[in-house]
Order: C-alpha cells, then sequence, then structure tokens
C-alpha cells in the first residue's frame, strides 16, 4: 500500500507534469483542465447572450458549478502537494504559503473565488463576476510560462522600460496642450481642457485614431501630425525593449539548461535519475525536448572530445 508521502509526490508529479513514469496521466489531466478552462470561458461569453443565457442558464450554472467542484479539489491538492517543491531550507508549511502566495496560486484561487463571492454576496454585479470567471483563463499558465517570462524579461529591463514609458507621459502632455491652445477656440467640447486633449493624444500616440475628434486648424493638423509621428516612434521603442529583454531571457535560460546539464553529466554516465533531473530543468527553463537533446548530445560529445584530446604541454592550458 501506497504511504501519503509516496502519494504526494506521484500527484505532485502529476499536477506539475514533471513525471515520466505518470507521464500519461499528467497528459489526461492537463487536457482536462484546458478543456474545463476553455469550456467555462466559452460559457461566460454565452452568458452574456440574453437569449441564450434565458434557455440555457441552468445548464450553464451546473457546469460552473461542476468546473468551481474540480478547480477546488485541484487547489487544495496543489496546496498538500506543494512540500513536494524543491526547496531545501523552506519547512513545508512555508513551501506551501509560498504557493499559495504565488502567481499560480493566486490564478488557482481567482478560479473558485467569484462562485463563492456569489454565494456570499447574493447581490453582486453578475458583470463583475463574469470578468473574474473569464479570469480563470490565466490557469493555462500552469502549462506554459509565456506570462511569467514576459515579465520577468520586463522587470529585467524595467529601467529602459520606464524610461520609454516616461518620454511617452511627456509625449502625451506635451501634444494634449500644444493641441488646447491650438483647437480649443473652435471645438470647445473636445478641446476645451487638457484632458479632453490629452484623450485625443493617448488615441492618437497607439495609432488607434478612432476618428471621433480630428483638428480643424492648420497648426491642429500639424500638431496632429507630429503625435501620429511620435507614436510611432515611442510604440517601436517599447515594442523593441520588450523584444530585446524577451529573447535575451531565452537565451539566459538556454545557458542556465546547459550549464545544469554539464554538471549532471560531468561524470560521463546518465542514470535514471540524472534523467528525471534532466526532464525537470527542462521543464523548468521551458526548454523543448528535442532542443534539449540537441545540447545533451552536443554536451556527450564534447566531453567524449575532450578526453580523448592529447595531453597538453606542462604548464599550458588545453
Amino acid at each position: 500500500m501506497n504511504s501519503p508521502a509516496s502519494l504526494r509526490r506521484r500527484l505532485f508529479q502529476i499536477l506539475e507534469n514533471q513525471s515520466h513514469e505518470h507521464r500519461q496521466a499528467a497528459w489526461l489531466f492537463s487536457w482536462v483542465l484546458t478543456l474545463i478552462v476553455l469550456g467555462n470561458v466559452v460559457a461566460v461569453v454565452l452568458e452574456s447572450v440574453p437569449s441564450i443565457e434565458a434557455r440555457y442558464g441552468r445548464a450553464l450554472a451546473i457546469f460552473d458549478a461542476l468546473s468551481v467542484l474540480f478547480f477546488s479539489v485541484e487547489y487544495l491538492l496543489r496546496i498538500w502537494t506543494a512540500a513536494e517543491r524543491q526547496h531545501a531550507h523552506h519547512s513545508v508549511r512555508r513551501r506551501r504559503i509560498g504557493y499559495v502566495l504565488s502567481f499560480h496560486g493566486l490564478v488557482d484561487l481567482l478560479a473558485v473565488l467569484p462562485f463563492f463571492l456569489q454565494a456570499l454576496v447574493p447581490g453582486l454585479d453578475l458583470r463583475f463576476l463574469r470578468v473574474m470567471r473569464v479570469m480563470r483563463i490565466l490557469k493555462l499558465s500552469h502549462y506554459s510560462t509565456a506570462l511569467e517570462d514576459l515579465m520577468a524579461s520586463i522587470y529585467a529591463e524595467r529601467g529602459a522600460f520606464i524610461s520609454a514609458l516616461y518620454l511617452l507621459a511627456i509625449t502625451i502632455l506635451f501634444t494634449a496642450c500644444l493641441m488646447h491652445f491650438a483647437e480649443h477656440d473652435l471645438q470647445a467640447e473636445q478641446f476645451g481642457t487638457i484632458p479632453q486633449a490629452m484623450w485625443w493624444s493617448i488615441i492618437t500616440i497607439t495609432t488607434v485614431g478612432y476618428g471621433d475628434v480630428t483638428p480643424l486648424s492648420a497648426w491642429g493638423k500639424v500638431i496632429g501630425s507630429f503625435t501620429a509621428l511620435s507614436g510611432v516612434f515611442t510604440v517601436a521603442l517599447l515594442t523593441g525593449i520588450v523584444a530585446s529583454a524577451f529573447v535575451s531571457r531565452v537565451r539566459t535560460q538556454e545557458i542556465e539548461f546547459t550549464t545544469e546539464v554539464e554538471e549532471v553529466l560531468k561524470d560521463g554516465h546518465l542514470d535514471e535519475q540524472e534523467k528525471r533531473t534532466i526532464e525537470h530543468l527542462r521543464t523548468e527553463y521551458n526548454i523543448t525536448e528535442d532542443h534539449a537533446r540537441a545540447i545533451i548530445r552536443q554536451i556527450i560529445e564534447e566531453q567524449s572530445l575532450y578526453k580523448h584530446s592529447p595531453a597538453p604541454p606542462d604548464g599550458k592550458l588545453p
């Protein structure tokens, strides 16, 4: 009979999709979770249509209740199995609290919170609850590090990113003031105040250009052209910073994975424990299986060449 510790370890590997032994169970769970999450998003969207809500409201409510039951059990299991997370210097309690307060833990809590809020506060705005229920799609981040990579990339380049946002804010304020000066007499309703002119500046700089407010004077058109061009440059600058940071993070993860694998393979042998370690590292650093195999093959070949290379002369490095 399996002990609670071994059961907890097995469930952790299935929930986190980190097991070779239970690969099929982990794959099945990930697909069930994905389909339920996507089904919830579709249900929330359909509920906003009055005719569909009137006809299928009961069925959608039952589906929501069953989904909450599934998400609640999953959330409790993730809290229980969080004790298996690799933090050698953290107690079991601290590991579980760490999960609860982590991004994934807050997302998992958010998945069940609307249901219980509606039960505790019956008069709560349904539109607010729908918005919260749509956030369940963030649960798919358990199997994708895209959001975490993006946030980490922006944080790594926060200095440049803040500088670009500062330039964007200056451009919005400066062009809004100029447009207020140039157009406030001709279009008092749209440019009578600087805050009103800032709305026009924002939609122009972001190249949305709704067309609901356009300058009439010659100076207004000149300012509008300058604002549009400034928007292209500023948005391109922000995009470049984020793209560069994202690429740098991917490259850093690859280097860290390679370094860790080299440490694992330094004895020249690859046993089952080391395979599991490498698979865990591959998942942690978000490396594809094909890419991981290529890196491992290259490391083994380099180690083989190094071992069979002739000894260097005394006092010289190879």
